[in-house]
C-alpha cells in the first residue's frame, strides 16, 4: 500500500510538472492583412497586435487592423483571458473582448442642376465579443494555432482563425495566418516579437 502512495504522489509530481506549456503570451506582432469581402471589396492593409502575460495564467491582448478598397475598414480589440496548460506544449485559452468596427464610405460627389454635391458616410459600432483557442508547441521552431471568436452588436461575425509560427531567431518569429470572418478570406503575413 505504502508504495502504491509513493508511486501516486511521484506520478502526480511528474504531471504537475510537465502541465506548463512553454508558449509566450508577452509578444508584438505586426504585418500585411488581406480580406477578400462578400460586397466585391478586396481589403488590404496592416495588422498590428500584443499581448501580455498579467500572471502566470492571464493575459490581456489587443489589436488594430486598418484595411482598404474602395471602403476603408477599420477594426480594434481590447481584452483579457485565461490560459490553461493541457500539457508541455498545449495550451487552451478562453477570454473576451470590446470590438470597435468602422466601415467608411468615402465621399461621394454628384452633379446637380445647381452644382456639385457630396455626401460621405460611415458606420461605426463597438460591441463585446468572446474569443478562445487552442495553441501547440509542435517543435523547437513551429508553433500552430485555432482560435475562434464571436463578436456581437450591429456588425456582428464569427470568425475561425488558423496560425502558424516559425522561430527564425531566440526571440523572432515570422507568422501566417488564415481567417475566415462569416465566410470571408483573410490571409495575414508578418513578423512575432516575444518579449
Amino acid at each position: 500500500m505504502g508504495n502504491k502512495i509513493k508511486g501516486l504522489i511521484l506520478a502526480s509530481a511528474l504531471i504537475a510538472g510537465t502541465a506548463s506549456a512553454d508558449l509566450r503570451y508577452t509578444y508584438a506582432e505586426g504585418g500585411i492583412a488581406i480580406v477578400d469581402a462578400d460586397y466585391s471589396q478586396t481589403f488590404l492593409g496592416f495588422d498590428l497586435r500584443g499581448s501580455y502575460l498579467v500572471n502566470e495564467n492571464i493575459f490581456a491582448f489587443g489589436g488594430l487592423r486598418m484595411l482598404t478598397d474602395d471602403l476603408d475598414y477599420t477594426n480594434w480589440h481590447l481584452g483579457g483571458a485565461y490560459r490553461h496548460a493541457l500539457d508541455a506544449k498545449t495550451d487552451v485559452w478562453a477570454g473576451a473582448s470590446l470590438e470597435y468596427q468602422e466601415i467608411d464610405g468615402g465621399k461621394e460627389c454628384f452633379a446637380t442642376f445647381s452644382g456639385t454635391e457630396c455626401h460621405s458616410w460611415s458606420f461605426d459600432d463597438t460591441a463585446p465579443a468572446i474569443r478562445g483557442g487552442i495553441r501547440h508547441q509542435f517543435d523547437e521552431n513551429i508553433e500552430l494555432g485555432a482560435s475562434a471568436r464571436i463578436v456581437t452588436g450591429d456588425l456582428d461575425y464569427v470568425g475561425l482563425t488558423g496560425q502558424g509560427r516559425y522561430r527564425i531567431q531566440d526571440d523572432l518569429s515570422v507568422t501566417g495566418e488564415v481567417d475566415l470572418q462569416d465566410g470571408n478570406l483573410g490571409l495575414f503575413g508578418g513578423v512575432t516579437y516575444f518579449f
